[in-house]
């Protein structure tokens, strides 16, 4: 793909502007669905990243984004025979023991895991999320290989050196397949967001979770991947936005425990109008003063106050080859600011890469990584509901509180 992306930037010098726009869309239409289909084959890390990048329609070409969303949640299943015997070699019974039904075609088939509906002997509907049997193995396959690779771009395409985020996936998936963890950090998450109006988090079954298993609450509710649901109803989407908005800016900036993974398919409406968040396989843990560093940066931006974002931005670990207002502004406008309808797509991933080209950035410490990743998913799922996110809009209130309460409720000078 390297190579024939190359070739096509080769063949198109002297092109009209017409002739490159259709070269491009043909290259992109090949390689999305290429890599669709590689991703389905290798399975593990692989679909994970192409669920990203199928909700990253700011930045990637929309032959991606449209070919790669078929991905959230809809990965062909596994033989209901293996995840049976995993259920049974985790749980130490027969599958009829544990529950009084158990529906062998799976609710949701993800990158890492599958999720059947079953019911518990005492009548409860529960979720089962069964890990694949490989996966593991998997993982550390393709961290090695995903290493390897961005280690070899980076050499060519300095513009394009993505380290970081792979040493961040390094880090985090491998704790994914720990679903004791994952119990642990569901009940956390949802005793922080228990006296939020609006939202839900899925109830923990203790005595059901092992290592590969877990079990909890099944909630019943339509996923907001679903197309057209807001269609006509631009209130609903707005008011189902600011709950998102608010449950993530508590998350990062109050609780600094926030789920990194609210793509679409870990999102579902209920009948009631409430949300519910799915799936903390994925969640990030701050410190104290990253948590409080992120608020200031926030506030820094917001205010536009050079002094105090480059104060933040040391605190954080962030550098950037220049430190002028000129170059400054515009990254941090790529990351906080509320994007403008007619810059989304082609236009907005130009001005990306010519921001980035003019001040590329040198550090990138692995908490923004997943914080930004946040803030990416989120102003895909918000535009989908019709209500573009302005992330200093989410976060500003969020951080003024972190620094109150810090007896911070202004920001120290640098």
């Amino acid at each position: 793909m390297y190579i024939g992306y190359k070739r096509t930037q080769r063949s198109l010098r002297g092109a009209s502007q017409a002739q490159a726009q259709a070269a491009w869309s043909k290259r992109h239409e090949e390689f999305a669905e290429r890599i669709f289909n590689l991703a389905v084959d290798l399975k593990g890390l692989y679909v994970k990243t192409a669920q990203f990048v199928g909700t990253r329609s700011d930045i990637f070409p929309e032959p991606y984004t449209r070919s790669l969303s078929r991905l959230q949640d809809r990965v062909p299943p596994r033989d209901p025979a293996i995840i049976r015997k995993t259920i049974e070699r985790e749980l130490g019974q027969p599958v009829s023991r544990l529950f009084a039904h158990f529906n062998d075609e799976p609710v949701a088939a993800a990158s890492l895991a599958q999720v059947h509906r079953a019911e518990l002997p005492d009548g409860r509907a529960v979720a089962v999320k069964v890990q694949y049997p490989e996966i593991a193995n998997l993982v550390r396959l393709d961290v090695r290989n995903l290493r390897m690779l961005s280690g070899l771009i980076a050499r060519r395409e300095r513009n394009f050196d993505y380290r970081a985020i792979v040493n961040e996936i390094a880090t985090q998936v491998p704790l994914e397949l720990d679903f004791v963890r994952e119990a642990e950090l569901t009940r956390r998450v949802g005793a922080n967001l228990a006296g939020r109006d609006g939202l839900v988090v899925p109830t923990v079954v203790t005595e059901l979770v092992t290592k590969r298993v877990l079990v909890t609450e099944f909630i019943e509710g339509r996923k907001l991947v679903e197309a057209g649901m807001f269609s006509g109803k631009p209130a609903e989407g707005a008011r189902i936005a600011g709950v998102l908005a608010a449950a993530f800016g508590q998350q990062v900036l109050l609780d600094g425990l926030f789920q990194a993974d609210p793509h679409p398919g870990n999102i579902l409406l209920l009948l009631d109008g409430r949300i519910a968040l799915l799936d903390f396989g994925l969640t990030k843990e701050l410190t104290a003063e990253k948590r409080l560093a992120f608020a200031r940066l926030v506030l820094g931006a917001a205010e536009r106050d050079l002094p105090r974002v480059l104060a933040a931005f040391a605190e954080l670990g962030l550098k950037t080859k220049s430190e002028s207002p000129a170059e400054i502004f515009p990254l941090l406008d790529l990351f906080f600011a509320q994007r403008d309808p007619a810059q989304v797509g082609a236009i907005h991933r130009e001005r990306t890469r010519s921001t980035l080209r003019q001040n590329p950035v040198e550090a990138l410490p692995s908490d923004l990584i997943l914080f930004g990743r946040v803030i990416g998913l989120l102003r895909g799922v918000c535009s989908s509901l019709g209500a573009p996110l302005s992330p200093i809009q989410m976060l500003r209130p969020f951080a003024e509180r972190a620094l109150a309460a810090e007896g911070q409720a202004t920001l120290p000078a640098p």
